[in-house]
C-alpha cells in the first residue's frame, strides 16, 4: 500500500457546542459543526480532527496518548499555562500538568473537558525533519 497524507484522526465529544468554543477561542483552532453533531477541528494542511459525539462521553485516556499543537515560542508555553491556570473553572479544564523542559523543547499538557489531553509545546528546531530526513519512512 502506498499513501500519500494523513486525513484524519479522530476524538469523541460529550457536548459539541462547548467543546467547539474551548477549541476555537481557548486553543485557538479553526472548527466547523456539521448537522449531525460531528465537528471538524482544523489548523491548515492536508489532515483534520474530526469531533464525534459519543453519548455516554468519551472513554478517559491518559496523558501519553495526546494531541500535540506547537507554539511559537517558549513564552508561549508560559503565557497558554497561566491562561490555563486561570480559566480552567470556565472551560471544565481537568487538569493543568506543570511545565516540562527536555532538550530543547518546552511544554505542558492539559486535560479538557471531554478527557482528552493535549500537550502546548514549542521546539526550536524542525518538528520531525531530523526523524524522518527528506520525508524517508523510517525504520
Amino acid at each position: 500500500m502506498t499513501t500519500t497524507a494523513f486525513s484524519h484522526g479522530t476524538l469523541g465529544v460529550k457536548d459539541a457546542v462547548r467543546t467547539q468554543r474551548f477549541y476555537k477561542e481557548f486553543l485557538g483552532l479553526n472548527s466547523v459543526r456539521k448537522d449531525n453533531g460531528t465537528q471538524y477541528v482544523w489548523l491548515g494542511g492536508e489532515w483534520i480532527i474530526a469531533c464525534l459525539p459519543v453519548a455516554k462521553g468519551p472513554q478517559p485516556q491518559g496523558p501519553e496518548n495526546r494531541w500535540g499543537l506547537r507554539v511559537a515560542t517558549a513564552a508561549e508555553v508560559d503565557a497558554a499555562h497561566a491562561a490555563a491556570r486561570a480559566q480552567q473553572a470556565e472551560w471544565d479544564i481537568k487538569e493543568v500538568r506543570p511545565i516540562t523542559e527536555d532538550g530543547n523543547a518546552r511544554s505542558f499538557c492539559l486535560q479538557d473537558l471531554d478527557g482528552n489531553w493535549w500537550e502546548i509545546f514549542h521546539r526550536a528546531a524542525p518538528l520531525y525533519d531530523d526523524v524522518f530526513g527528506d520525508g524517508a519512512k523510517g525504520r
